[in-house]
């Protein structure tokens, strides 16, 4: 019993996104679930992923969130470079449509998965005087990525 518990584990942790290739940003259509493991890290502490995620909230009312949905960030989980790949991170977001919107569901979950960023440091840029703002590449990568989710969205 405790072997099939491990296998599980190791199944779901495997699934949801610790070993993937990152080089594309990704439109992952529904997210499985998540597992803390030590496989599956958060490169970022607790402070910096509420920070960041805060950050991108703020961002999105003059960008994302302007059109026929609403957004809701969960989770921002980043992975360091292990061996050849380079690190990535993956933004969990419920998408929720706006009242008028047809659509066949109250909300949608999916997530993007944007290469080469790793680190607090690689999302988030801080000034001298403290005043911290998403980094260029980083906020480019999850319009991309965000703008190929709301296009790929059921109408």
């Amino acid at each position: 019993m405790l072997n099939k518990k491990l296998i599980s584990c190791l199944f779901v942790a495997l699934s949801t996104g610790c070993a993937i290739d990152a080089s594309q940003p990704s439109t992952e259509q529904e997210p499985l679930g998540s597992v803390e493991s030590p496989l599956c890290s958060n490169a970022l502490s607790q402070p910096q992923e509420q920070i960041a995620l805060k950050l991108i909230d703020d961002i999105c009312g003059d960008t994302w969130c302007s059109g026929d949905y609403n957004f809701a960030f969960r989770r921002l989980t980043c992975t360091g470079p292990r061996g050849s790949h380079a690190g990535s991170c993956r933004l969990d977001l419920q998408i929720i449509p706006r009242e008028g919107v047809p659509t066949p569901r109250p909300s949608f979950n999916r997530s993007c998965t944007t290469g080469d960023f790793q680190s607090f440091d690689s999302l988030v840029a801080t000034a001298p005087s403290g005043y911290q703002s998403l980094q260029p590449p980083y906020y480019d990568a999850l319009t991309e990525c965000i703008m190929n989710l709301e296009a790929a969205l059921p109408h």
